[in-house]
């Protein structure tokens, strides 16, 4: 079976848990029915290099947008899906939106983790 990515489901749990490891954050935040978002689970996340990516060198959060409205409007997000790659302390480094296959997800990551 493929390795699943570990989510977190909570924003500031996440945020703790990134700076006791001194590890950024990877910040999907989805729409429920989105297929975009959907493809980007199915296809992406479940691919395994991209699960022990995000799993051992990063801090995964998976919030639906609907349901952290505070967070959407906080940083500024247009649309689903956005991947937000954040500082430990929570400063956004890079962002990226919509669909991205496993190897251009993987490059996206490799800038900063």
């Amino acid at each position: 079976m493929a390795e699943a990515v570990n989510w977190r489901g909570g924003w500031d749990l996440a945020l703790e848990e990134a700076k006791k490891a001194k590890r950024p954050v990877v910040l999907e935040l989805y729409l429920e029915g989105c297929p975009h978002c959907q493809k980007l689970d199915l296809e992406t996340h479940s691919d395994a290099a991209v699960a022990a990516a995000l799993n051992t060198r990063f801090i995964p959060v998976r919030l639906e947008g609907r349901g952290h409205m505070d967070l959407v409007r906080k940083l500024e997000v247009p649309g689903a899906p956005t991947t937000l790659i954040l500082s430990p302390e929570g400063q956004e480094l890079h962002r990226f939106a919509g669909f991205k296959p496993p190897q251009e997800y993987l490059e996206e990551l490799k800038k900063f983790g």
